[in-house]
C-alpha cells in the first residue's frame, strides 16, 4: 500500500483555532477527567477476591480431609 498525497483539507489547514464566545475555556483539571478511567462495575474486585477466599477455603478444606477431588 502506498501513500498518496492527498489536498482534501487544504482550505482549512491554516484557519486559526476556533475559541467560543460563548463557553468558557474548560480547565485542563476537567478537561483531564473526562478521560480518566473509571469503575464501570463497581464492587466487581470486591467480589472476585471474596470468590477466590471461599474457593481458597474450600480447597483447604478438602486437602485437610484428604480429599484432591475438588471440584475437577
Amino acid at each position: 500500500m502506498t501513500l498518496q498525497e492527498t489536498h482534501r483539507y487544504d482550505d482549512i489547514i491554516d484557519l486559526p483555532h476556533h475559541v467560543s464566545r460563548r463557553h468558557p475555556q474548560m480547565s485542563r483539571h476537567n478537561r483531564a477527567a473526562q478521560f480518566m478511567p473509571f469503575a464501570a462495575l463497581t464492587g466487581y474486585d470486591q467480589v472476585i477476591e471474596q470468590v477466590a477466599k471461599n474457593a481458597e477455603i474450600r480447597i483447604a478444606k478438602a486437602e485437610a480431609q484428604g480429599d484432591t477431588d475438588f471440584g475437577a
